[in-house]
C-alpha cells in the first residue's frame, strides 16, 4: 500500500487519526449518524458463528477474515480487528500456530506497548506503520530496569525511597512524549504478584517497600500522561484498592487545587478534574470483578460530574440500582475507562471454575461501548490470532456472535486509540 507524499516522517505519527483521509481511506470505518465515533462496516450477509463454545484462535481468525471478504470492504488492508494491547516488538517465541504468516497483518490495527526503557526504541521502530501506535512506559514487573545501582543497602524511610530508583527514565519519557504527538503511555500499573515484589530484598524492606516503589513509578507515569493528555494502558493485578486510592488522591488534589478558590465555578472544576486524568484509560487484560468494574464507572461519573455519586442523600444503592445508574452524567461517546480482555490471560490462564465464573461476570458487566479485545502477545505473528481468540472468548461469555463482538470492539478500539488526538479541555 503506497503511502501519501505528506505522510509524517515521525514513526508514531504515521498512524492516521482522521477517518476518510490519506492511505487508510479504504478502511471500514465511517462516521456515526450523529457524527461522533466510528463504525465497523459489517458484512451485509453475516458469516454464521456459534456462541456455544470458544472458537480456537486460528478458526476465529479465519472466520473474521471471511466476514471481511464477504463485506463491502474487500481491500486487503481493511481493518478487521483492533488489538488494544500487545508486546510484539519483544519478538519472543510465538504462542500460536501462525502458519505461513510471520508478521502482523495490516488488517489488524494495534497498540504496541513497551515494558521498560531498553525496549522503547524497539517499540518506536515497530510502530513505523500506519496501522500501529506505540506506547512507552515502565511495566510493574520491570522496575529492576530502573533501580539505582548505587542506592543504599539500608532500609530507608518512605520519604527517602525515591533514592532506590534512577529517575532519568522519567525525563526521557517526557522527551519522547514531546517528540511524538501520537505516543501513548503504557504499559504501566500495579501488581502484587510481580517477581519484583515477591523477591525484593528483605534488607531493603521487602514486599512493602517494593509496592511503595511500584506506586511511585505508576503515579509519576500516570500524571505525566494526564499532563500531556495521552491515553494510558494499565496493568492491575490484585491491587484494585491501591489503584482506587491513587485515583481518589489525584481527584482530591485537583479538586482542592490552590487555584480552585480563585477561578471558582462548576465548569472550571469539571475542566480541572477532567484534565487531572488521561483522556482514556484502558484496563488491560482486566482480571477484576464486576464490582471493581462498577466502582471504576461510578468514579468516572464523579470525575465528569462532581458530586453526582452522592446525590440523593446517603442512602445505599442496591446492586440493581447501581447498575442502572452507573452511566448517568457520563459521556458515552468519549468514555474514560475501557476494559480489555485477552485469550492468553482471561481464558488460558483462568483454569479454575471459580476464576472463570468471576471473569465471566466481569466481562458481562462491561458496558458494550467500553469493551476491548487484545492479543497481549510477544511476537508479531501472534497479533491477529491472539486478538481473534480474545474476540471469540468475549463472544462466548457475552452470548453474542463473533461478528457482533468484532464490530463492537473495532469501533471501541479505534475510539480509544484516537483519543490521543482528543485532549480534554
Amino acid at each position: 500500500m503506497a503511502l501519501p507524499n505528506n505522510m509524517p516522517t515521525c514513526p508514531c505519527c504515521a498512524f492516521i487519526l482522521s477517518s476518510g483521509d490519506g492511505a487508510l481511506s479504504s478502511l471500514p470505518w465511517n462516521q456515526d449518524r450523529d457524527g461522533s465515533g466510528l463504525c465497523f462496516s459489517a458484512a451485509p450477509q453475516p458469516v454464521e458463528t456459534t456462541t456455544n463454545a470458544i472458537i480456537d484462535p486460528v478458526e476465529a481468525w479465519e472466520k473474521i477474515r471471511a466476514i471481511g471478504r464477504g463485506g463491502e470492504y474487500k481491500h486487503e488492508n481493511s481493518v478487521l480487528l483492533v488489538d488494544s494491547h500487545g508486546h510484539p516488538q519483544l519478538r519472543r517465541e510465538a504462542q500460536y500456530d501462525a502458519g505461513s504468516s510471520s508478521e502482523q497483518p495490516s488488517s489488524v490495527v494495534s497498540l504496541a506497548c513497551a515494558v521498560a526503557p531498553p525496549d522503547w526504541e524497539d517499540v518506536i521502530a515497530y510502530s513505523s506503520h500506519e496501522y500501529i501506535l506505540p506506547a512507552l512506559g515502565v511495566h510493574p514487573w520491570y522496575l529492576n530496569e530502573i533501580m539505582e545501582t548505587s542506592a543504599s543497602d539500608a532500609i530507608l524511610s518512605e520519604d527517602c525511597l525515591e533514592e532506590y530508583l534512577d529517575w532519568g527514565w522519567l525525563d526521557d519519557l517526557e522527551a519522547k512524549l514531546l517528540e511524538h504527538p501520537n505516543l501513548l503511555v503504557g504499559e504501566i500499573g500495579l501488581c502484587k504478584m510481580a517477581k519484583f515484589v515477591r523477591e525484593f530484598p528483605k534488607e531493603k524492606g521487602g514486599k512493602a517497600t517494593a509496592m511503595v516503589l511500584q506506586k511511585m513509578v505508576f503515579r509519576r507515569q500516570f500524571e505525566l500522561a494526564a499532563r500531556f493528555q495521552r491515553p494510558v494502558t494499565v496493568h492491575c493485578v490484585n491491587a484494585h484498592g491501591i489503584l482506587m486510592d491513587i485515583f481518589k488522591d489525584i481527584y482530591e488534589n485537583a479538586k482542592s487545587s490552590p487555584t480552585a478558590s480563585e477561578n471558582g465555578g462548576k465548569d472550571e472544576l469539571k475542566r480541572r478534574l477532567r484534565r487531572a486524568f488521561p483522556p482514556s484509560i484502558a484496563m488491560h487484560s482486566f482480571t477484576g470483578t464486576a464490582h471493581h468494574c462498577n466502582e471504576l464507572l461510578l468514579f468516572e461519573r464523579e470525575i465528569i460530574s462532581p458530586g453526582s455519586t452522592q446525590r440523593g442523600g446517603n442512602r445505599r444503592r442496591n446492586k440493581k440500582r447501581e447498575t442502572e445508574t452507573r452511566h448517568e452524567d457520563s459521556d458515552s461517546d468519549n468514555p474514560i475507562f475501557y476494559f480489555g480482555f485477552s485469550h492468553a490471560v482471561n481464558h488460558l490462564m483462568c483454569t479454575s471454575e471459580k476464576a472463570r465464573k468471576k471473569g465471566g461476570e466481569a466481562v458481562r458487566a462491561i458496558p458494550s461501548e467500553r469493551l476491548l479485545v487484545e492479543s497481549d502477545v510477544h511476537n508479531p505473528s501472534d497479533v491477529a490470532l491472539g486478538t481473534a481468540g480474545a474476540a471469540s472468548y468475549a463472544a462466548n461469555v457475552r452470548g453474542l456472535s463473533l461478528e457482533e463482538i468484532v464490530t463492537t470492539t473495532t469501533t471501541n478500539g479505534l475510539r480509544f486509540l484516537r483519543s490521543v488526538g482528543r485532549p480534554q479541555l
